[in-house]
């Protein structure tokens, strides 16, 4: 996307990018990628759902609700129509969202389920609940670190990425609420 041509253009010397279909493939000899992280999505769902008084909660688990995703063409779109792939299923998608917040609220009205990064912070007061889900691998987007080919080893390049790092493992926290109950 526009962060790898801002990297050929010479206008950016490093990009954090989410890992989807649309990124060019890691043999791509133009760029240098790394991963910086792997950030878990969560399910989220109404606070009163089924789903939480589970002890555990799949991914293809939640194959048959109404999903809410971000417009197609966003990474977002990308990110969860992939896991829902590589679960087993074609999410069937109700509504469009492309912020958290806006999601959340669509899925405390009852309009359907979202996947949200760890990472991604949501209003404390809805009532809906974050579910960490299991599975080998449970779904993640991938951050990658990406410079120009001949580029990663400048050093202000190699002391962000170091910093970048640093941060990555600070930033995520450790995993979101597991369903209880039986």
């Amino acid at each position: 996307g526009r962060c790898f041509d801002l990297l050929l253009a010479g206008d950016a010397d490093l990009a954090l990018v989410i890992n989807t279909e649309h990124t060019p493939p890691t043999g791509d000899e133009r760029f240098h990628q790394q991963p910086l992280l792997d950030d878990p999505l969560d399910l989220v769902v109404p606070e009163d759902h089924p789903f939480t008084t589970r002890r555990r909660i799949t991914l293809a688990d939640a194959a048959d609700e109404e999903w809410i995703v971000g417009r197609p063409g966003t990474a977002y779109h990308d990110l969860v129509r992939t896991a829902c792939t590589a679960a087993g299923f074609s999410p069937n998608i109700a509504h469009y969202a492309d912020e958290w917040d806006t999601g959340a609220a669509l899925v405390e009205r009852r309009f359907g389920v979202i996947l949200v990064p760890r990472l991604a912070r949501l209003h404390d007061d809805r009532p809906v609940a974050r579910i960490s889900l299991s599975g080998d691998p449970a779904p993640a987007r991938r951050v990658l670190a990406a410079t120009r080919s001949g580029h990663a080893g400048h050093p202000l390049v190699t002391e962000s990425l170091e910093a970048s790092n640093v941060v990555a493992a600070e930033l995520l926290p450790t995993e979101a609420p597991q369903p209880g109950g039986t």
